[in-house]
């Protein structure tokens, strides 16, 4: 039974990815006893990565879950695992595309899905899709084989087998054996891997080796007595390869010197550029230790409140800010003005020192162009990778990449990559990592034939002669001196390429000649030539048709060209024309003015010269009505006093934000601002909103060009509960609404009368005749949008937002434009409310800023 009842094969596939080998391996030797005790039979443990898996796919009984629930979720860490929502939406995506993530992703993806799963609470969703009923027709993997024990009858004890012949070699060439060692008998795999055990100094395997081996007494005292010579000579021999730090736990005498120790961290979030943190690791302390932070309580205490570090953005002399999942060491400071109160007081204060990522590669230094050829591979897969990286030889010799090379490229090894013989190594999330600075290096030669070739031709020993066929001797005698001052191992390789093709040069062309008069061979030599032909005419036909289509597309372009030049030149005469008409109108409409006159002053002549009637008797003339009057409308709201939430949802707003909007409103009306809502049915919304409560209140139809603020005057007389502007902007708002405005100023000044207590919503109009909103009327307004979905922030977003905007030098333009009383007042209204709150109001707020603007 696998796991909690997980698919065998997902389950194989997800340690294949998601586990270091050094982490499984680490697990069998330090729960082989809790495993034993459980039933399992693991008295002589797996050797190499595939057997280990399979072991842990199919070998365990189902009562040793906890034990290894517990032990990989104390030792198999993620700083940031995808969320299980992510995990199940991409791991779906790949499965019913029916294709493989590529590497970088399949081992996150791999090892966040181990992180859930050894958690002390695994999530339901995720078991129900790994188990076998969510897995489909899923082929388990094969089952681990048992070797062969040799018997009398069969095969001869003298015969040696392959996988022994493999191991030793390995041995010998410094490489792990465990590959080999599965299909070996469990006694004569128990001595070669505690031969490797001591080779590598991992003394716990080491003691596994022995006991396994109590049975043959003299095998183990052997390997005893090998592990005891080695580890004395270690003492004062030279290490190779990775050697690998171990943190020390904080303990109570440790302090944190802020001016001199470093930190560890990697970079958990890049964007926006105002909210980069970083997840600290490990303290490098300036005497040498390094100190663990994986403990969540003592780093939150340590640099609290969150336990994270944030990189700031801009200024000449602040730290570049990293990229997500860089990892680095930098020195850190406290923030200016840090209080317990905020999540994240310490920022990074130098520039990063690098962190080399170590990729193994399975050839040994003295395969100069497999190494090569790996490496570019290497390089090739991990462009996007933003940690720089480091190559472990199998015979542990260390290469890096020279500065300035292109290593996907045989140019970029043309003048050797660094090496070195140990490097000081950790490891995190089951990768080795090398702290910098590096130590000084040598060089190792690893570039291509055709390089070394081009050095010696451009070398000024080469004299006046030309690099012929005929100068291979003399390019071997000069090799041989040594003028050229390569490697030795270069020389050798060099040597031996030239004598190769000075033997079988003419053979090869002898053979060549040969060959071509053979019928078949010219039979497909004519094919692949009609087939080039092919392919060449294909090419041609298809340009001509491209210049056919380029040819009729300039036809057109001159066609339409010409038609813009007719029509430009029938416009001036048109305009004449135009103008010609519109004087005579002027013309004909001053005559008859001026008759008009005429005979208005006639008449009032006649008048004039009659005498007064009595009086009384007729009533006095009234006086004429002012032309302004009547262009607005004041008249009370219409509604039935329904939520405005449920009268948004009726206008097509979807309900979260409807709900938003609503609360954006309440904000406005508590701070004292205006609420401008604009969308088609802006003004249907601002009317709903009047009859919201128990009372109702005024509204004012803005007309066309009106000027004179009497209205509004009088509307403010009545003290109206709520004043709604419909079509605000159909006139100059500065010029027939400035009463309302100085009355909002006084309200957020808290000066003068502070009887003024309205709710005041304005609705915008849209096309030709449209207005802008003057600047004053903006700094008193809040705006929402109906006709726009807004994009809701995350919790923590809002929280990041509310704690640095007062920070930002430049904020969102919604807050930017607010007077300076009116931000404090939003401000300290928006950290009344819970964080959930918050971030639907931004949500609204910011929708209106991107698609509600007006010209």
């Amino acid at each position: 039974m696998t796991y909690s009842g997980i698919e065998k094969r997902r389950f194989a596939q997800l340690l294949e990815w998601g586990a270091d080998d050094d982490e499984l391996r680490r697990f069998f030797a330090e729960t082989r006893l809790q495993l034993i005790q459980r039933g399992a039979k693991v008295q002589n443990p797996p050797h190499g990565k595939p057997a280990r898996i399979r072991m842990l796919a199919q070998g365990l009984p189902q009562a040793t879950d906890r034990v290894v629930q517990k032990w990989f979720g104390e030792h198999l860490k993620m700083l940031d695992p995808k969320s299980v929502d992510e995990l199940l939406a991409d791991l779906r995506l790949y499965e019913e595309a029916g294709e493989s993530p590529p590497e970088d992703e399949a081992k996150r993806l791999a090892r966040s899905c181990l992180v859930h799963l050894f958690s002390t609470d695994p999530p339901s969703d995720l078991l129900s899709f790994l188990r076998p009923a969510q897995a489909g027709g899923a082929v388990d993997p094969p089952e681990a084989k048992e070797a062969p024990m040799p018997t009398p009858n069969g095969q001869s004890f003298d015969t040696l087998s392959e996988e022994l012949g493999r191991a030793i070699v390995a041995l010998a060439e410094g490489r792990d054996p465990d590959e080999f060692l599965s299909s070996l008998p469990p006694s004569t795999a128990a001595f070669v891997a505690g031969v490797q055990a001591v080779r590598n100094a991992r003394y716990e395997d080491v003691q596994i080796a022995i006991e396994a081996l109590d049975h043959q007494q003299a095998v183990r005292s052997l390997l005893a007595e090998y592990a005891t010579r080695k580890a004395s000579a270690r003492s004062s021999g030279e290490a190779r390869g990775l050697q690998m730090l171990s943190f020390a736990h904080p303990g109570e005498a440790f302090a944190f010197d802020i001016d001199r120790d470093e930190v560890l961290a990697v970079c958990t979030r890049d964007f926006p550029e105002t909210t980069v943190f970083l997840h600290p690791s490990a303290i490098r302390a300036a005497d040498g230790p390094w100190i663990d932070l994986s403990d969540n309580e003592y780093r939150k205490k340590l640099f609290y409140s969150s336990g994270d570090l944030i990189a700031f953005s801009g200024g000449r002399d602040i730290p570049r800010q990293p990229k997500r999942g860089e990892i680095g060491i930098w020195r850190v400071a406290e923030n200016e003005g840090s209080n317990p109160g905020h999540r994240t007081n310490f920022h990074i204060s130098s520039d990063k020192t690098l962190v080399y990522e170590v990729r193994d590669v399975p050839f040994d230094s003295s395969n100069h162009d497999a190494v090569r050829e790996y490496i570019k591979h290497a390089v090739g897969e991990g462009r996007t990778s933003v940690t720089p990286l480091l190559f472990l030889l199998r015979d542990q010799l260390i290469v890096g990449s020279p500065a300035g090379k292109d290593l996907t490229r045989d140019e970029g090894f043309d003048a050797g990559l660094p090496s070195w013989h140990a490097l000081t190594a950790f490891r995190l999330e089951g990768r080795a990592f090398v702290p910098g600075p590096l130590p000084p290096s040598g060089i190792y030669e690893c570039e291509a034939l055709a390089s070394s070739l081009r050095k010696l031709f451009a070398g000024e020993y080469w004299g006046t002669d030309k690099p012929t066929k005929a100068l291979t001797r003399k390019l071997q005698d000069l090799i041989a001196s040594g003028a050229p001052k390569l490697s030795s191992e270069r020389a050798a390789r060099l040597r031996a390429e030239l004598t190769t093709i000075d033997e079988h040069e003419g053979a090869m062309s002898a053979l060549l000649d040969e060959v071509m008069r053979d019928p078949r061979i010219g039979v497909r030599v004519d094919k692949l030539v009609e087939a080039k032909v092919d392919l060449l005419v294909a090419q041609k036909e298809k340009l001509h048709k491209s210049v056919q289509q380029l040819e009729q597309k300039q036809a057109e372009l001159l066609e339409t060209r010409r038609q813009a030049e007719r029509e430009q030149k029938a416009i001036a005469p048109a305009i004449a024309k135009a103008i010609r008409a519109a004087f005579d109108r002027a013309r004909a409409d001053a005559l008859g003015t001026l008759g008009e006159v005429v005979v208005f002053k006639t008449l009032i002549d006649e008048l004039v010269e009659q005498p007064a009637p009595p009086v009384g008797t007729i009533p006095p003339p009234s006086r004429p009505a002012d032309p302004r009057e009547g262009t607005s409308i004041v008249r009370s709201a219409a509604g039935a006093g329904q939520p405005i939430v449920e009268t948004l949802r009726a206008l097509g707003v979807t309900p979260k934000a409807a709900r938003a909007i609503a609360a954006v409103g309440t904000m406005a009306r508590e701070c004292g601002l205006m609420l401008i809502v604009d969308g088609l049915a802006g003004s249907v919304a601002a009317e709903a909103w009047l009859s919201e409560g128990d009372k109702s209140g005024t509204v004012l139809e803005c007309g066309f060009g009106e000027t004179d603020d009497r209205a509004i005057r009088a509307v403010l007389g009545d003290a109206p509960v709520a004043l709604a502007i419909l079509d605000a902007n159909f006139s100059p708002f500065d010029v027939y609404a400035r009463p309302l405005v100085d009355a909002v100023l006084r309200r957020m000044a808290g000066i003068h009368d502070r009887s003024f207590k309205a709710r005041v919503l304005l609705s915008m109009a849209e096309g030709a005749a449209a207005l802008p909103l003057p600047t004053v009327a903006e700094s008193l307004s809040l705006r929402v949008y109906l006709d726009h979905i807004p994009v809701f922030l995350q919790e923590g977003e809002a929280e990041a937002w509310i704690e640095e905007i007062e920070d930002m030098e430049e904020p969102v333009e919604w807050f930017a434009k607010l007077w300076k009383p009116a931000k404090t007042k939003v401000l300290n209204y928006l950290r009344s409310l819970p964080v959930e709150e918050v971030a639907i109001i931004l949500a609204a707020l910011e929708v209106a800023q991107s698609s509600g603007k007006r010209p």
